[in-house]
């Protein structure tokens, strides 16, 4: 990362001109301070120094990755050219700034990789605070998961206390490969990211009292709709956590965003505020550029 280099090279200058200026280890004691204070620094506006650092030196995707994206990912490919070039740009340097790694492979392959940072770019597109700097590490499986918090098995999930995503593999593929049959987890737990890192609250997007049992079961039912998935709504929709509703509206955004807005039109639009895009024009999805600044 450019901010990490950058510490290197100040720490290097530091004892260079220690060194051609005074070398005696008496003074010695007065250097150390000074290059703990310049690391603290970089350290606490990393994220800053690496986006300015790559405003001007923009990363591209690999022509490998490009192909990848367009085979298996259809909302990078119906971006236009400049939308293109700069969801690549983002991918590569969302990739930088995590670590991914999985208990059950050596590492994670890295078409997976790619197409899950995807996925966290396709629901941040339209905001200035795509980088989702809390969160760390993102923890790969290839099959459903047992959840270390409550012991059941799961296809993805965050941890808001650590900044670890967690996803399984086989899900994951599954819904980007029949986006209308399957679910979409990696919008769904990437969005869940979001909506902590920007503070989004449910009262945003939502427009009932999520106390009140029997408005709960008329949203989650008119969600299952949207998606025309009736026969699933017991075992699917119904168990779902208000923490899980802006995960489960966004997914629906955008895997069925035209009966999503003919159905739920007040959420649909409030989502098109919160996400700055509008997924019904898939060309140029984002709503006001200038939200978004260079990247």
């Amino acid at each position: 990362m450019p901010a990490n280099r950058f510490m290197i090279v100040f720490i290097l200058l530091g004892c260079l001109v220690y060194a051609l200026i005074d070398s005696s280890a008496d003074n010695l004691i007065y250097l150390i301070p000074v290059l703990a204070v310049i690391a603290a620094v970089i350290s606490v506006f990393k994220a800053q120094i690496n986006l300015w650092w790559y405003k001007r030196f923009p990363p591209r995707l690999s022509k490998q990755i490009e192909a990848l994206l367009r085979d298996f990912f259809p909302y990078y490919n119906q971006l236009n050219s400049a939308e293109q070039e700069r969801f690549g740009v983002r991918i590569n340097i969302f990739k930088i700034d995590k670590e991914f790694i999985t208990p059950e492979m050596p590492e994670v392959p890295d078409d997976i990789r790619h197409l899950m940072v995807a996925s966290a770019i396709q629901v941040s597109f339209g905001r200035k605070d795509f980088l989702l700097s809390h969160w760390g590490v993102v923890v790969v499986y290839r099959n459903p998961f047992r959840s270390i918090q409550i012991q059941e098995y799961h296809i993805g999930e965050t941890y808001i206390e650590d900044g670890v995503i967690m996803l399984a593999t086989d899900p994951f593929i599954k819904g980007l490969s029949k986006p209308q049959k399957g679910y979409g987890i990696g919008l769904h737990y990437m969005a869940k990211a979001l909506q902590y890192e920007a503070k989004i609250t449910n009262s945003q997007f939502l427009f009932f009292n999520e106390e009140n049992e029997e408005e709960r079961e008329k949203f989650l039912k008119t969600m299952c709709s949207i998606r025309q998935r009736e026969k699933v709504y017991e075992d699917a929709y119904a168990p779902l956590k208000s923490e899980d509703f802006f995960g489960l509206c966004v997914e629906h955004f955008f895997n069925a965003s035209a009966r999503f807005e003919e159905l739920m039109p007040d959420t649909y639009e409030a989502l098109k505020k919160v996400l700055n895009q509008d997924p019904q024009k898939p060309e140029d999805p984002v709503i006001i550029k200038e939200a978004i600044e260079d990247l």
